[in-house]
């Protein structure tokens, strides 16, 4: 098969997202197929080039080339309709490049949809990454105090949105991700990458609409980088700490983690990983260590030295790659109770989950594993089992078989 991938965002920029869509390219051609990677044009970045053996495109767009769109030109993301001249794009790569699936992951979905055919060209297939077809936001998250949205409405996400983009930009993205509903049956299949994420996207498909949940990948081979990287520097001395990766801001539950270490009878340091942000708590404890600008080797092997990895995020997190990457090398996971971490983390087998936003909670599941080596030590042998379920050598062949069956269904069509 020929596949060509879509997604916002690509490499030098890296997420949860993109390094899905890097892992499953490369494990497609593995087996054989060939694979073109489209994605939005950016500053001082060639149209096309060959990343680790993948063809990679960049189309310009219109909203790119509309001045203070974004407040980061480097992240340039697709608006919530189709761009004109996105739509061109794709029509005339389409014609080029003759896939048999188009393999959407992001809003860049919305310049396709006006190309899709039930019958003719390519199987299209959607890729559900986080709350986007829903959300404006994209994560569920009300402006308000609230704990969870009560779903999408107009009046609601007007309100809403404004507070992450801006007035005029926020009601513009809002009213456009609402009008854009209809698009939304132009698709083959709908995949979601954790029941969280299929169950609230149900609302913005038409109904009877069925979403396969297939979760997002690591690549193969994770526990032997992590086994051949150094013990870093910024490490404690000693082996033991608490490890926590990820953006360092209160929906990550940084916070939360913080005062459940300060409550914690066992007085072990904990190390972050990520980016600071505005909204970032005071990182003063002398037993607390961050550390940013990781590399993902020395991140494996930093969680490789740890006792216990931690992702306290008090929102609607979509899937955990952290939580995963922690299995694949033993370590026993205690997580919030929400979103697609339901999905990772079992309960009492791979580590444990807590209320989230609880750092009483926290504090008392932490200290109970760190009471209990044996117990962690059971926790980390289940998850490396677990965490193979992961691995882009078992999650590809699920994702080519529904493509398989979205190109049978339209031969027969």
């Amino acid at each position: 098969m020929h596949i060509l991938q879509l997604t916002d965002l690509y490499t030098p920029v890296i997420g949860g997202l993109e390094r899905h869509v890097a892992t499953l390219s490369a494990e497609m051609q593995r087996r054989g197929h060939t694979v073109t990677i489209v994605t939005i044009k950016a500053s001082g970045l060639p149209a096309e080039e060959v990343i680790d053996g993948v063809k990679v495109i960049r189309i310009q767009s219109l909203s790119e080339r509309m001045a203070g769109l974004y407040a980061d030109s480097a992240h340039p993301f697709h608006p919530t309709a189709p761009d004109p001249e996105v739509v061109m794009a794709l029509r005339r790569l389409v014609r080029r490049e003759g896939p048999d699936v188009v393999h959407s992951h992001s809003w860049l979905q919305y310049s396709y949809f006006p190309l899709y055919h039930p019958s003719k060209g390519p199987a299209h297939v959607v890729t559900l990454h986080d709350y986007g077809l829903a959300c404006p936001r994209k994560t569920l998250q009300p402006s308000s105090h609230a704990d969870t949205c009560p779903g999408p409405r107009l009046d609601r996400c007007l309100i809403c949105a404004p507070r992450q983009y801006g007035a005029v930009k926020g009601a513009v993205i809002a009213s456009l991700h609402l009008g854009s509903r209809f698009l939304h049956r132009r698709a083959d299949r709908y995949l979601a990458v954790s029941s969280s994420v299929a169950r609230h996207s149900t609302s913005a498909l038409p109904p009877g609409t069925e979403i396969l949940v297939i979760p997002s990948m690591i690549p193969n081979g994770v526990s032997a980088l992590a086994a051949g990287a150094p013990r870093p520097d910024f490490l404690p001395a000693d082996d033991g700490y608490l490890m926590f990766i990820g953006a360092l801001g209160p929906h990550k539950g940084v916070d939360v983690l913080l005062e459940a270490h300060r409550r914690m009878r066992h007085k072990v340091p904990v190390v972050l990983l990520g980016t600071p942000r505005s909204d970032t708590p005071p990182l003063t404890h002398p037993d607390v260590i961050a550390a940013r600008n990781v590399p993902h080797a020395q991140a494996m092997a930093a969680l490789r030295h740890s006792s216990i990895a931690v992702v306290p995020s008090t929102w609607h997190e979509p899937m955990s790659q952290v939580a995963v990457e922690a299995m694949v090398v033993g370590r026993p996971v205690v997580a919030s109770d929400v979103g697609g971490l339901r999905d990772v983390v079992q309960h009492g087998v791979t580590g444990l989950r807590v209320p989230p936003g609880d750092p009483g909670a926290l504090a008392m599941a932490l200290d109970g594993l760190l009471d209990d080596p044996g117990r962690r030590a059971e926790m980390g042998c289940a998850g490396r089992v677990r965490a193979r379920l992961f691995e882009a050598s078992a999650v590809t062949p699920r994702i080519l078989e529904v493509f398989e069956d979205a190109l049978r269904d339209r031969a027969g069509t």
